[in-house]
C-alpha cells in the first residue's frame, strides 16, 4: 500500500510538469505573437522610462505590463514544476545528481529573477502614483519607478545571472535527460543547444548590444529549439502518469 502511494505521489508530480510544461508552451507562442502583432503595429515599448510606464499602465494595463515583464514571470514560475518532474525522473538514476544540480540552478536563478522582475512592484507603485496629486509626491514616485526599471532592465547584474543560471540549470537538465533512457536523445540535444544559445544571447544583449542584428537572429532558433524541448518533455512526462 505505502508502495502504491509512493508511486501515486510521483504520477502527479509527473502529470502536474507535463500540464505545466504545456502552459508554458503556450506563453511562449503567446508571447511570440504579442511580439509580432507590436512589431506589425510599430508600437514602440515606452516602459523605458518611469513616467512612459505609468502613462502605459493607465492607457492600457495589460500592454503595460507585458512589457513590464508579467508574462515572463508566469513563464518562470510554470517551468517550477516542470523541472521539478525533470529531476524527479531522474532521482533514483546513475544522473540523479546532475538533475539534482540543475535543480539547484533553476530554484536560485528563478529566486533572483522573480525578485528583479519589476511588473508586480510597479503595478503596486503604479496605483499609489495615480493617487499623488502634488508634483514632489509624483517626483518620488518616478525616481522609485526608475530604480525598480533599472533593477530589472536589460544587462543589470541580478537580471543577467538569473538567466544564466537558469539557461545552465537548462544546459544541465537537457544533458541528464540525454545521459538518462527516459526522454528522447533527440529532443535532448535540442535543450542543449536551445540553451546554449539563449547563454550566447543574454551575454549578448548585456555586454555587446551594438551587435543588435547578431544578437536577435540568435533568439529565434533558441525560442524554437525551447519551444520544442518542452513541449515533447511535457508529453513524456504525461505519458510516464499513465505507465505509472
Amino acid at each position: 500500500m505505502e508502495s502504491q502511494n509512493l508511486s501515486h505521489r510521483w504520477s502527479s508530480v509527473y502529470k502536474t510538469g507535463g500540464i505545466a510544461a504545456y502552459i508554458c508552451a503556450i506563453i511562449i507562442i503567446a508571447e511570440i505573437v504579442i511580439n509580432m502583432t507590436i512589431t506589425l503595429n510599430g508600437t514602440a515599448p515606452v516602459t523605458q522610462s518611469a513616467t512612459g510606464a505609468f502613462g502605459e499602465l493607465k492607457t492600457d494595463i495589460l500592454l503595460g505590463l507585458y512589457n513590464l515583464g508579467l508574462l515572463d514571470l508566469i513563464l518562470q514560475i510554470m517551468l517550477i514544476p516542470v523541472f521539478f518532474a525533470l529531476y524527479s525522473v531522474h532521482r533514483h538514476s546513475k544522473v540523479g545528481g546532475d538533475s539534482f544540480l540543475a535543480l539547484v540552478f533553476f530554484i536560485i536563478g528563478t529566486s533572483v529573477f522573480i525578485s528583479q522582475n519589476p511588473a508586480l512592484p510597479f503595478l503596486e507603485l503604479n496605483a499609489k502614483y495615480a493617487g499623488v496629486i502634488n508634483e514632489p509626491g509624483r517626483l518620488s514616485y518616478i525616481a522609485a519607478g526608475e530604480a525598480l526599471l533599472a533593477k530589472g532592465g536589460t544587462g543589470a547584474a541580478g537580471v543577467f545571472t538569473s538567466y544564466f543560471l537558469i539557461c545552465s540549470a537548462g544546459v544541465l537538465i537537457s544533458i541528464t535527460m540525454f545521459k538518462g533512457k527516459v526522454f528522447n536523445k533527440s529532443v535532448s540535444v535540442l535543450g542543449i543547444i536551445g540553451n546554449i544559445l539563449l547563454i550566447c544571447y543574454f551575454v549578448g544583449i548585456s555586454f555587446f548590444s551594438h551587435f543588435s542584428l547578431i544578437i536577435f537572429s540568435i533568439a529565434a532558433p533558441a525560442i524554437f529549439f525551447i519551444l520544442i524541448w518542452i513541449l515533447v518533455s511535457g508529453l513524456k512526462l504525461i505519458k510516464l502518469t499513465i505507465h505509472n
